[in-house]
C-alpha cells in the first residue's frame, strides 16, 4: 500500500505546481482496522482506509498549510492554491525553521512484516474464536480488542528532501469477567509488530484465570504498599511524565515523528528536570538505579519511525540511565534560543524502559508483602508542579504475602507522582511492547516491563471490580 515509488511521484507532482520560497509536503495515509468482541460474540469488525496530503508554502517570513483527502489534480491543484492564498495574508514569523536540505541518512527499521500488513478480519476472527474458547471451559465470558495498522508517512520539501516511511502493527487486548460480575482479570499486548509476538492463549489465560482468582476480594487498609505493577499501568504511569523532559517548559507534545512515538500532551505542567535558574538538572541521580530510559532508535522489537516531524533523522538518545538524568528535550525553537543542537529523537520516538529477566513470579516470590496490579484506569492530573496523579485499579488487584498471592483484595484509588513512584523501583522484569497513552493503537508504542515500587500510596477504597 502506497510504494515509495507512487508516493515520491505524487510529491514530485505537487512540488512542481507550487511556485514559492519554500514548500513542505506531509503525506499519511494506509489502513487502520480492528475486530471487537464482547459477551464473548464478535460485535464489530472495522477498516479504515484514509490518506490525506498536507502542503505548507512560505513567502518569505509568511508560511500557511492546507490538506486534501483527493489526490487527484484538480484537488491537489486546489489544496495548492488554498495555501498559497493563505500564506500571502499570514503575518510574518521571524522564527521560521529553516526547512531540512537534502536527502537524508535514516536508521534502517523493518517496520512492516507481510503477515502483518495482511493480517484481515478472518485471521483476527481465530484469534477471537481460539480466546472464546479457552474462556468457554474456564467459565467466563470475554471482551476484547484486536487492532491492527498498516500505514504510510512521507515528508518532503523543496530543498531535495524525500523521507519515507511505513510500518505495520497489531495486538490482542482482552478483559475476562464472572458470570456474576464480581470478577475481572486483563492481559494484552499492542504495538506488536509481527504476529508471533502475540500468544492468544497464554493472554486469554492470564485474563480468565486473574478473574476468577478475583472473586469476593477482602478489604485492607488504603495506605503505603510495595506494589508489583504489570507493563500495561506501567505504561500508563510512565506516560504521566514524558512531557516533563521538554526543555522548553510547559509540556510538551510529543508525537514521536511522522507516525510513530508518544502523543504525551500535558500543557502546563512543572519543570521538575530544570533547576530554579532554569539550568537543566541532566547528571544528578533523581531516579532509581534499576530505571534507564531511552529513545532506541531501530529498535529490532518496536515498529517507531527513524524520522523526525521536520524531516531529520532521528538517532538513538538516552533520556535516563541507571537512575541519574542524562539528556532534555529540545525541539528546534527551544535549541535555538538556548543555543544547543535539537534533540535527534523525543522521548515518544521508539521508547525503551530497560528491563532483566526476572518475571512477575520472580519478583513476587522476593516480596514480602505487597500488591499485585493487573490494570490503572482514569489517570489524571492532581498537582502539576511535582506531577501527582491520581487513578484507581481494577480487572485483578492480588494480596502478596511471604512471596505468594494469598488471595484478591478490594480495588483502590491512588495517588502518586511518577516522579516518586520511578525513584522507588526495586526490580523490573522483562520489556514488552504496549502503548504508553489511553489508546491501544496509534502512536506511542513503548518497550515497558513490569516493576517493583515501594511505598505506593493507596488513598481509598475504589468500588472497580
Amino acid at each position: 500500500m502506497y510504494a515509495r515509488d507512487e508516493i515520491k511521484a505524487l510529491v514530485d507532482k505537487v512540488l512542481n505546481m507550487t511556485a514559492a520560497d519554500g514548500v513542505e509536503l506531509s503525506f499519511d495515509g494506509g489502513e487502520r482496522a480492528g475486530t471487537r468482541f464482547a459477551n464473548s460474540t464478535i460485535t464489530t469488525n472495522l477498516v479504515q482506509y484514509d490518506q490525506q496530503l498536507t502542503v505548507t508554502v512560505r513567502h518569505g517570513q509568511k508560511q500557511a498549510s492546507a490538506s486534501t483527502r483527493e489526490l487527484d489534480d484538480e484537488s491537489l491543484k486546489a489544496a495548492v492554491d488554498e495555501a498559497q492564498e493563505a500564506a500571502q495574508k499570514a503575518r510574518d514569523n521571524p522564527n521560521l525553521t529553516p526547512l531540512m536540505k537534502g536527502p537524508q541518512e535514516y536508521i534502517k527499521v523493518d517496520a512492516v512484516v507481510p503477515a502483518t500488513a495482511e493480517f484481515g478480519p478472518g485471521e483476527r476472527a481465530a484469534w477471537v474464536k481460539q480466546s472464546i474458547d479457552i474462556c468457554e471451559k474456564k467459565g467466563v465470558l470475554a471482551a476484547g480488542y484486536i487492532p491492527k495498522a498498516f500505514q504510510t508517512n512521507c515528508v518532503a520539501n523543496s530543498e531535495g528532501l524525500f523521507a519515507y516511511y511505513q510500518f505495520a502493527e497489531t495486538g490482542f487486548i482482552l478483559t475476562c469477567r464472572t458470570s456474576s460480575g464480581g470478577g475481572s482479570g486483563w492481559a494484552g499486548i499492542t504495538g506488536a509488530k509481527d504476529l508471533s509476538q502475540v500468544h492468544v492463549a497464554d493472554l486469554t489465560d492470564i485474563a480468565a484465570n486473574k478473574a476468577l482468582k478475583s472473586q469476593k476480594p477482602r478489604a485492607i487498609e488504603p495506605g503505603r504498599y510495595t506494589t508489583i505493577i504489570e507493563p500495561r499501568p506501567a505504561a500508563r504511569l510512565l506516560s504521566t511524565m514524558m512531557a516533563a523532559f521538554n526543555a522548553g517548559g510547559g509540556g510538551g507534545n510529543f508525537g514521536g515523528g511522522r507516525g510513530g512515538g508518544g502523543g504525551f500532551n500535558f500543557g502546563g505542567i512543572g519543570r521538575p528536570f530544570v533547576n530554579a535558574d532554569g539550568t537543566p538538572r541532566t547528571g544528578q541521580k533523581l531516579f532509581s538505579e534499576s530505571f534507564t530510559l531511552t529513545s532506541d532508535i531501530g529498535n529490532q522489537v518496536l515498529r517507531q519511525t527513524p524520522i523526525m516531524n521536520d524531516g531529520s533523522p532521528a538517532r538513538p538518545v538516552t533520556w535516563i540511565e541507571k537512575g541519574v538524568l542524562k539528556n532534555l528535550y529540545y525541539d528546534p525553537a527551544t535549541a535555538r534560543r538556548q543555543k544547543v543542537a535539537p534533540s535527534p529523537a523525543n522521548p515518544g520516538m521508539s521508547l525503551v524502559v530497560e528491563g532483566s529477566n526476572q518475571s512477575i513470579e520472580d519478583m513476587i516470590k522476593t516480596t514480602k508483602r505487597g500488591l499485585l496490579v493487573s490494570f490503572f484506569w482514569y489517570l489524571r492530573p492532581v498537582d502539576t508542579l511535582t506531577l501527582l496523579n491520581t487513578g484507581m485499579t481494577r480487572d485483578g488487584l492480588f494480596l502478596i504475602e511471604n512471596g505468594e498471592i494469598t488471595g484478591p483484595v478490594q480495588n483502590f484509588r491512588w495517588n502518586m507522582s511518577p516522579l516518586v513512584a520511578f525513584a522507588n523501583i526495586s526490580a523490573v522484569g522483562a520489556s514488552v511492547p504496549i502503548h504508553t497513552g489511553e489508546a491501544y493503537d496509534g502512536p506511542g508504542t513503548a518497550l515497558v516491563p513490569a516493576i517493583r515500587v515501594e511505598d505506593f500510596y493507596m488513598t481509598s477504597v475504589s468500588p472497580a471490580v
